[in-house]
């Protein structure tokens, strides 16, 4: 199995983990504390083979009481720049986050334990995956469409969902669980009031994010669209057939909502969904990078470039002989050399 990491996805949530126990409050802290949480997170979800860890005590290696799951590569992906793409389509595209006093503030510290990161990463048996104004989730994408084995993504991004079927899946380290074929529902579908999960199809998660959009990403999705009305209407029929028959929305729904009914008679939410699928579409992404031999660079494996750096860092937070027999293995299966 392939993992791919999301690298500044990992990055961000270490840093937020680590900087108050850390007392992170100087610069050269705060990159610390960026960079052991980025190096805690991909070291942990190597040792675990992309599963959840247990609860129980004992750090990253006692996860599994049968046999262990194969890795057979380990690719982590960063943004670079600002996305260009994305927002030649899309001017307001992630501009939000930038306006985010706390995200100005930490954005240099972030970087500066990225840089780090792969710095170290030169002397490990994995793929960096990063190019100039160009984001992790289409890289993440391309890696993960080019392999022809299982693929297992990490990141809390649900984006992502859109990609999952019988051979990619998705962990997500925040929620510690593996969405995949048989799961999806239970992870994308949302829910009522009263708990009731609204499934859809999974061939139809692109267009339930395009008609519900993403706040997080500051795109709009189609007025009195929210995410349940959003399922709701994609398990009854696919999302191009109410621009055809705006009246069908309230036929499926069962009452009105005279906003979506204004956006749907108007054009306005096929024109919405038509720039969010340009944005979110993942697949349509990856063809982008039919090579990504000018973003990829790959370690080779140096054990003692890892146990210098674990001693340096005084990473109580790693289990150091899990992690090195993960190394070890992760080595073995690709292929990459080793000078002790």
């Amino acid at each position: 199995m392939l993992l791919i990491l999301d690298g500044n996805n990992l990055a961000w949530a270490g840093f937020h983990a680590l900087r108050r126990p850390m007392g992170a409050d100087t610069p050269e802290r705060k990159e610390r504390a960026a960079l052991l949480g980025l190096a805690q997170a991909v070291f942990g979800i190597l040792v675990r083979a992309g599963e959840p860890p247990d609860g129980r005590p004992g750090g990253q290696g006692r996860l599994f009481d049968g046999e262990r799951p194969r890795v057979t590569g380990l690719a982590v992906a960063f943004d670079e720049g600002r996305p260009v793409r994305r927002r030649s389509i899309y001017p307001a595209y992630q501009t939000g986050r930038e306006a985010d006093p706390s995200f100005a503030e930490n954005e240099p510290h972030i970087l500066a334990a990225i840089s780090a990161f792969e710095e170290l990463a030169a002397g490990l048996p994995i793929e960096v995956l990063r190019g100039v104004n160009t984001e992790a989730d289409d890289l993440i994408a391309a890696r993960a469409l080019q392999e022809t084995g299982p693929v297992r993504i990490a990141s809390t991004d649900r984006d992502f969902l859109q990609l999952v079927d019988e051979r990619v899946s998705i962990y997500s380290p925040v929620k510690k669980a593996v969405v995949d074929a048989m799961t999806f529902a239970d992870h994308a579908a949302p829910r009522d009031a009263e708990g009731r999960a609204a499934v859809f199809p999974r061939e139809r998660y692109l267009d339930f994010r395009a008609a519900s959009g993403d706040s997080s990403d500051d795109l709009p999705g189609i007025p009195g669209m929210g995410a349940l009305t959003a399922a709701r209407l994609l398990a009854a029929a696919p999302l191009d057939a109410y621009f055809e028959a705006p009246g069908t929305a309230a036929e499926v729904l069962g009452r009105r909502n005279a906003k979506l009914e204004a956006a749907l008679a108007s054009g306005e939410a096929r024109a919405i969904a038509g720039r969010n699928r340009a944005l979110m579409d993942l697949r349509a992404a990856a063809r982008l990078f039919p090579d990504l031999g000018g973003y990829r660079r790959v370690g080779e494996w140096r054990p003692a470039v890892l146990e210098r750096w674990l001693e340096e860092q005084r990473a109580f937070g790693i289990d150091r002989a899990a992690t090195l027999a993960a190394f070890e293995r992760l080595a073995e299966a690709t292929g990459t050399g080793t000078d002790g």
